[in-house]
């Protein structure tokens, strides 16, 4: 892990009960169970915002196929191949 740097931010009073109980959920204290849980929450993002480009880029290459009768041959010989 690189350099570490702090922040102050608020939280709430359900927040704060949760992180002083750290060391229940296995972590040696506050800090390392906020960088997880950011770790984890980054991670979730980044997949969902994947997913989301995915999605975007099929419904792009579905019109593509659907306008362009060249590309939907092939489609057709693809789908045949596999009879």
């Amino acid at each position: 892990m690189g350099a570490l740097t702090q922040k102050k931010f608020s939280i709430s009073i359900q927040h704060r009960q949760f992180l002083e109980h750290c060391k229940e959920w296995g972590f040696s204290d506050q800090s390392s169970l906020v960088r997880e849980a950011l770790e984890r929450f980054i991670k979730e993002l980044r997949t969902k915002r994947q997913k989301e480009q995915m999605e975007q880029k099929a419904h792009e290459l579905l019109t593509e196929y659907s306008e362009d009768r060249e590309l939907t041959v092939f489609t057709e010989l693809d789908s045949e191949a596999f009879l």
